[in-house]
C-alpha cells in the first residue's frame, strides 16, 4: 500500500484569534493530482499555507508519515513584485534550497539543472533578462521552474493561470500531466471546467473541506458542498453552471 506523503486529520487554521478552517481532513499520495476549488474567502490560499507551514495549526494535525516531502510552490502572480531587481536566472535558481547561501556562485551540478530548466521552459532569450520584461505567462513559466528545479515530491500551485494567455494555459497544463508522473499535484483552480480532465480528485473548500475522489462532480454535489464555482464539467465539454441547463 503507498505511503502518503500528507496527512492532515481535524485541522483548523487562521488569522489572530479568527478561525477561518475548521475540521480539515485530507490525505495526499505520491501521485495524486488534486484540484482544490471553492468560493474567494472560503480558505484555499489558508490550506496551502497550512500545508507549506507558513500558517499556524490552531487543532488537529498535519502530518509527514515518510518524513517532509520536499515541496515546491508557484505563487499567485498578484504576490510577486515584477520590479523587483532580479533576473530570470536569479529568479529560478533561488529555489535552490540545496545551494549554500554562503558561496555567492552554483556548483557545475546546479548550472547544469539550471540550463534543463531554462530550455524546459523556452526561456532561453530570456535567461539574464529582468523579470519586469517578461509577459505574464513568461513570468509563470520562471516561477514554475523555481518551483521545480529541487525535485520536489508535492507541487502546490494556487491559481497558475490567472493574467496568462490561452496558449500558455495548455503549454502549463500539457507540463502539469507530465509531471504527475514524478511528483503529486495541488492545483488550485476557480475554473473547475478546464481542470477536469487533467486532475484526479477534487477538495471543495469552503470554511472546511470536502474531498470529492472523482475528476467529476455534479452541480447537485456542489451544492451539498456549500461550494460555487464559474464552471463544471459535463461529459467532455465544459459548459457555465446555470439554473436551467438543457442539453439538446
Amino acid at each position: 500500500m503507498k505511503q502518503p506523503l500528507i496527512v492532515i486529520e481535524a485541522a483548523a487554521t487562521g488569522y489572530n484569534s479568527e478561525v477561518v478552517l475548521r475540521d480539515v481532513g485530507l490525505t495526499v499520495y505520491p501521485d495524486d493530482f488534486i484540484g482544490i476549488i471553492g468560493p474567494n474567502g472560503g480558505g484555499k490560499t489558508t490550506l496551502v499555507k497550512l500545508i507549506l507551514g507558513l500558517q499556524p495549526l490552531f487543532s488537529g494535525k498535519v502530518l509527514f508519515p515518510s518524513g517532509k516531502p520536499r515541496m515546491g510552490y508557484l505563487p499567485q502572480a498578484s504576490q510577486v513584485d515584477r520590479s523587483f531587481p532580479i533576473t530570470v536566472k536569479e529568479l529560478i535558481s533561488s529555489g535552490m534550497k540545496s545551494r549554500n547561501t554562503l558561496i555567492p556562485y552554483l556548483n557545475a551540478g546546479q548550472k547544469q539543472r539550471l540550463e534543463e530548466m531554462i530550455r524546459e521552459a523556452g526561456l532561453q532569450r530570456y535567461a539574464n533578462k529582468p523579470i519586469g520584461e517578461l509577459s505574464g505567462g513568461q513570468l509563470q513559466k520562471a516561477l514554475l521552474c523555481r518551483a521545480l528545479i529541487d525535485d520536489p515530491q508535492l507541487l502546490i500551485l494556487d491559481e497558475p493561470n490567472t493574467h496568462v494567455d490561452k496558449q500558455f494555459e495548455q503549454e502549463l497544463y500539457r507540463w502539469l500531466k507530465r509531471l504527475n508522473q514524478q511528483m503529486a499535484i495541488l492545483l488550485v483552480s476557480h475554473d473547475i471546467g478546464t481542470i477536469s480532465p487533467l486532475i484526479k480528485s477534487i477538495a471543495c473548500v469552503n470554511e472546511t473541506l470536502h474531498y470529492h475522489p472523482s475528476n467529476q462532480i455534479s452541480e447537485e454535489v456542489l451544492k451539498v458542498y456549500h461550494c460555487p464555482v464559474d464552471v463544471i464539467a459535463h461529459g467532455p465539454v465544459p459548459h457555465r453552471v446555470l439554473k436551467s441547463h438543457d442539453h439538446e
